[in-house]
């Protein structure tokens, strides 16, 4: 009976815990927060995003033909539609098409601030489009266009928040860098080459913006309401070509040892023992705050990882998007063997494309692959990219002040970190800005996540209307940033 008695006090004891965790489980309050904004971009400023969306600057880095008139005319047309801000910045051409723009602040001595996306945008072929991907027309509230989220958007709501603040009268307290790359999407040096130019210069960035997250009304988690997730880290990338080699012969007599069966035998063995899960700080706090938006199961969950991060953790892995935030993964994405049905080859090829977990290295993550194969096998990594540092978010002046405008424009989103799972020009900032942040102050209602680099990519018209509230606001409050 006693044994009993003790057992039943533990039990009782351990419910009341993690009831009252679960009820302590709110949104993290937003400190000393901004007066809500109400600034919108007007009609006007759709029609100057439209002019934009319709230059197809589609760079093409491996292509020796590319026509590069789109980016010739480009920044003509920014002169054009933001005539201040082309008066009153000082522009500097980054590779003849990088643009970067100096907003000159009161006090030079404080470091500045990136503000940045990217003007190039994907290919898109027209016949599979339901309005033309640079007609940038306007239907059912929305603009259809090949970069409208990917990532002109931004571009074009800086621009508009800069005009306006000119317009006011407004000087930035520091420095402000607005700059866009003309070969992200390509990987292209552009990028690296503007850190390093301010770095010869001693202009290190206190804090840079850049894409990744963004306000979204569709949450996981089946949590309801607007959210808006800030990257603090991306995830490594390299992708790893794959030889097997072997005799070789006529497929009337195979083996085991054939250069495709050791191929096929090493890639299956690699998917079928992904690399252990784990919960990074990131992605434990955003499951905490999206838990304390959710239902009371949620909270009992989330608000005691204690006990429940074995489970989450497992839940996290059936399912492909949430698995690739806990864990790196390995993508098959070519497989090259015999050129004829019948011959087996003597080489035979894949390329794994391997996304790497903030919490490891390329070559940790190379070397699970290299221990599936034997010592006949070669390999060739490239587009190879280390994971970006986590930046902080904890109660960092630079995340807190990014809180503080998001909630002043959208005054009803949760806001909570997260791990970027694809990459972006952030990573090359990262590596001398601790601050690095990847989020868009737009809101991508609905599906327009997943239209990205795909077919009828599009922005709702008020969503970008919005978005020029956001960078007007970042903007003008600058002045509450940290040192």
């Amino acid at each position: 009976m006693i044994v009993l008695a003790i057992v039943l006090a533990v039990i009782v004891v351990l419910a009341v815990v993690l009831v009252v965790n679960a009820v302590r489980l709110k949104p993290t309050p937003v400190a000393d927060p901004l007066p809500p904004s109400d600034v919108r971009g007007d009609d006007a400023a759709v029609e100057r995003f439209q002019e934009m969306l319709r230059c197809p600057t589609v760079w093409g880095l491996h292509d020796p033909d590319a026509d590069r008139s789109a980016f010739d005319g480009f920044v003509p047309l920014l002169r054009r539609l933001y005539p201040r801000v082309f008066d009153s910045l000082e522009l500097e051409l980054i590779d003849g098409y990088g643009i970067s723009l100096l907003w000159k602040g009161a006090d030079r001595e404080l470091a500045p601030v990136v503000l940045m996306a990217h003007h190039d945008v994907v290919s898109a072929d027209a016949a599979e489009w339901t309005h033309g991907p640079f007609a940038a027309e306007i239907a059912d509230g929305a603009i259809y266009a090949r970069g409208a989220v990917d990532t002109k958007c931004i571009w074009a709501g800086l621009l508009e928040a800069t005009e306006h603040l000119l317009a006011e009268g407004y000087v930035p307290p520091r420095d402000v860098y607005l700059f866009s790359s003309n070969t992200e999407e390509d990987g292209g040096d552009t990028t690296p080459h503007f850190v390093k130019l301010l770095q010869q210069r001693g202009r290190v960035p206190y804090m840079v913006l850049d894409e990744g997250g963004a306000v979204i009304d569709n949450p996981p988690l089946g949590v309801q309401g607007q959210f808006a997730v800030v990257g603090v880290a991306e995830k490594g990338i390299f992708n790893a070509r794959i030889a097997t080699s072997a005799e070789g012969g006529h497929a009337a007599t195979p083996s085991l040892e054939d250069a495709t069966a050791k191929l096929v035998a090493g890639l299956d063995a690699l998917q079928k023992n992904p690399p252990a899960s784990k919960l990074s700080a990131p992605v434990a706090a955003m499951l905490r705050e999206l838990a304390a938006r959710g239902g009371f199961g949620l909270r009992l969950v989330f608000g005691n990882l204690w006990l429940f991060r074995p489970l989450v953790i497992r839940i996290m892995q059936g399912g492909s998007e949430t698995a690739a935030n806990v864990r790196t993964t390995y993508a098959l994405t070519q497989l090259e063997g015999s050129p004829a049905h019948n011959v087996i080859p003597k080489q035979a090829r894949a390329t794994v494309n391997v996304r790497v977990d903030p919490g490891e290295t390329v070559d940790a993550a190379c070397q699970r692959i290299k221990d599936r194969f034997d010592d006949r096998t070669t390999y060739e990594l490239f587009e190879v990219s280390e994971p970006s540092p986590i930046a902080p978010f904890d109660g960092d002046p630079a995340f807190d002040y990014l809180r503080r405008v998001i909630a002043s424009v959208y005054p009803t989103a949760g806001i909570a970190p997260y791990v970027q799972t694809s990459c972006s020009d952030a990573r090359h900032f990262h590596r001398v800005c601790p601050r690095t942040y990847r989020f868009a102050g737009i809101l991508f209602a609905g599906d327009s996540r997943s239209r990205i680099h795909g077919q009828d990519e599009r922005l709702d018209v008020e969503a970008y209307k919005r978005g020029v509230g956001f960078y007007t606001e970042f903007i003008r409050h600058l002045d509450r940033l940290g040192k």
